[in-house]
């Protein structure tokens, strides 16, 4: 997968450059996101860009060399505001109910970016050409009548709900501190990482030693994901006090 994937975007930017046009990728994986910064991290001009801040999801972009650097995000991403018709009678609508139901109107899914869920209200973020496929076609998420709007990208940006977290860990190891936070045997916790569940900044962590570092962004499938924050303070026996925010 990442040969081919760092061939397809290392295409796009030499199509970018030789025609001078502005040219992207759909909204890629935390993996992917990963596999591009590795690959253009001393590279000038290519960029990620999400439609929002700290978005999970994010096209590559490879901009023209006249391009408006800030009219790029509002010309290549549109977002969508999906509400109930009738909040009160509507079901308790969860981030798979949306997905599900954009799934259905075959849309590809590198065409749907991040999906922020506030008070039972959808914003959902798309490839520009998809926003009138979402606007006239999606009118029910579940059992639930629903609305759906293209509001500007400056309506969109949701701060994701944390809540702040300390934890009595033995070290920084990265199954330490999984089994801490999610409240898992360590053996538990373990096996988890040895079956590729665990990533860290979107790339599969590589083993239970791995030491966390501050900013880190942790998930753990089945589970949930959190910020790695540093170590808070040390007890006298060597135990860690860490601190973190969990996304809830």
């Amino acid at each position: 997968m990442e040969e081919s994937f760092v061939k397809r975007i290392k295409d796009l930017m030499r199509v970018s450059e030789l025609r001078d046009v502005t040219k992207h990728t759909g909204f890629l994986t935390g993996v992917e996101q990963a596999e591009f910064l590795q690959t253009f991290e001393r590279t000038e001009g290519p960029f990620l860009c999400g439609g929002h801040t700290d978005p999970e999801r994010a096209m590559a972009v490879f901009p023209a060399s006249y391009a408006d650097m800030d009219a790029i995000p509002s010309e290549l991403i549109s977002c969508i505001r999906i509400t109930p018709v009738n909040k009160k009678f509507a079901d308790d609508l969860t981030h798979r109910d949306f997905l599900g139901a954009l799934m259905n109107l075959q849309i590809e899914r590198d065409c749907i970016g991040d999906i922020l869920i506030k008070e039972n209200t959808a914003y959902i973020y798309c490839i520009s050409e998809m926003k009138e496929v979402i606007t006239d076609g999606l009118t029910r998420v579940k059992h639930t009548e629903v609305n759906a709007e293209a509001v500007s990208l400056s309506e969109c940006d949701i701060a994701p709900d944390l809540k702040e977290m300390k934890a009595n860990v033995a070290s920084e190891r990265l199954d330490a501190v999984i089994a801490a936070v999610f409240k898992l045997p360590r053996a538990k916790a373990s096996e988890t990482i040895s079956s590729g569940y665990v990533f860290l900044d979107g790339r599969e962590a590589s083993g239970n030693a791995a030491k966390l570092k501050e900013g880190m962004k942790i998930s753990v499938r089945g589970h949930g994901k959190f910020i790695y924050d540093g170590i808070e303070a040390e007890s006298r026996r060597g135990r860690l006090f860490v601190k973190l925010r969990l996304y809830v």
